[in-house]
Formats: structure tokens, sequence, C-alpha cells
């Protein structure tokens, strides 16, 4: 357990950072051409936070200072997929290729995506109560991991949204925008997770994760303001320019 849990964490935290790096260097090599990009800045400060959060974890759980939760591996495995899907098709359109699939309709298996999360929450929900029930020691460690949980999950509403909003229109889905809609409340649930089992005594609070996920609430707090306000079409950013070259379309 404890080794799959290390394996997990640092498979996403490699995949997280590298959100980051290339979307830094895509925000450099776009700034002439279609200027500053709220929405690449947010993503690269996210991206820099989740990454080295889930690291830490992982090398945490490597090097054997902590032992492997469950609910952990449960968490994790679940938001795996769609990060990792995230990613290649990122690393598709830093390459210069198309950086997205479309979905036409509405197949079978995405209208039980509902009723799948529906049991997974479920599952993991009574799982976390049933752990809370041998004992909890609340630590001050754990404050901003509930944070950024409703942080996460109202990006990923708004994305959600978007995707639905589109739908209207174009009468199917964007695989990218439903993977990163799917990226951040997993994401969310995932630090409830890890706090949950520091103030059970399976985790041990460190001072790194500390800052890290300090830092992780204002990035938070930015990117989902940019995420509304494009939603809300009250902020102009690469995306809503309508350019096949526009780097981060999953938010139009």
């Amino acid at each position: 357990m404890r080794v799959a849990v290390a394996a997990t964490n640092l498979v996403l935290g490699v995949a997280y950072t590298s959100y980051g790096i290339m979307t830094a260097i895509e925000l450099k090599r776009g700034w002439r051409v279609y200027g500053f990009s709220h929405f690449g800045a947010a993503w690269i400060a996210m991206a820099f936070t989740c990454g080295p959060h889930h690291l830490a974890h992982g090398i945490h759980a490597a090097l054997g200072d902590r032992m492997g939760g469950g609910l952990d591996l449960f968490a994790v495995v679940v938001g795996l997929p769609v990060g990792v899907i995230w990613l290649l098709l990122r690393i598709e359109a830093f390459a210069g290729g198309e950086g997205d699939r479309f979905i036409s309709g509405t197949p079978m298996w995405l209208k039980a995506m509902p009723t799948v999360g529906g049991i997974y929450l479920t599952a993991l929900g009574a799982g976390v109560v049933w752990k809370l029930s041998q004992g909890v020691s609340f630590d001050t460690a754990v404050i901003p991991n509930f944070l950024l949980l409703f942080i996460y999950s109202t990006i990923g509403y708004y994305l959600l949204r978007t995707q639905l909003r589109n739908h209207k229109e174009i009468d199917g889905w964007s695989v990218s925008g439903l993977s990163l809609a799917a990226v951040f409340p997993t994401c969310g649930i995932m630090h409830v997770i890890w706090a949950m089992y520091v103030s059970t005594g399976l985790y041990g609070a460190d001072r790194q994760g500390f800052v890290i996920d300090w830092l992780a609430v204002p990035a938070g707090l930015y990117f989902l303001w940019v995420v509304w306000a494009l939603y809300r079409n009250m902020l102009r950013d690469w995306n809503s320019e309508g350019s096949e070259r526009a780097t981060y379309a999953v938010a139009s």
C-alpha cells in the first residue's frame, strides 16, 4: 500500500509540475503575439503548488516516513487517469498538435459518469466517516486542505458549466475540457483525504507540505477568479480570441 501511494503521488506530481513547465514556455512564446494570459499565469501558479504537494507526499511515502492509506490510494487512482489524459493532450498541443479530442453527442459511458461519481463519493464518504470514528486529533496544518477542497470544487463547477454551455451549441464535448473539469475536484478530494489521515495520526504533517498548501490557497483563488471571469465573459484572454492557436481553449 505504501509503495502504491508513493508511486501514484509521484506520477501525479510529475504530471502537474510538467503542466506548469509547459505552460510557462507557452506563455513566453505567445506573449508578444497574444499578450499576457491570466489563465496561463494562474495555471502556472496552480501547477507549481499542486505538483510539489504530491511530489512531497510521494517522497515521504517512498522513504517510509508515512504509511500508505487505502482511501488515499482510492482518491489518487480515480484522479490519476484524468490528470494523465490532460497531460498527454497538453504535450500534443505543446508539440504543435491538436491538443484535444471531440466527443460527438453524449455516449452512454459519459451519461453514466454522474452515477459513477455519486457511487464513488458515497463509498469515499463512508470510508472517511469510518476512519474518523476511530479517533481524531485536529492539527492546524490541515486547514489549507479544507480551503482547497472548496476552491478546487468551485473551479471544477465553472469548468463543467462551461462544457455544458458549449454542449448546447456544438452537440459534443471537449475531452480536454472534461478532463480539466474532473482534475480539480478530484485534487480537492485528495487534499481532504490527506488532511483526514493527518488528523487520525497515520500521516505526519511536515513543514514543506504546510508551506506548499498555504501557497496553494491564493494560487487557487486566483485561478478561480480567472475561470469565473472567463465564464461570465468579463475577461479577455488567449482562449477568448477564437484563435486556433489559443493555448487554453478549454476555459472558453
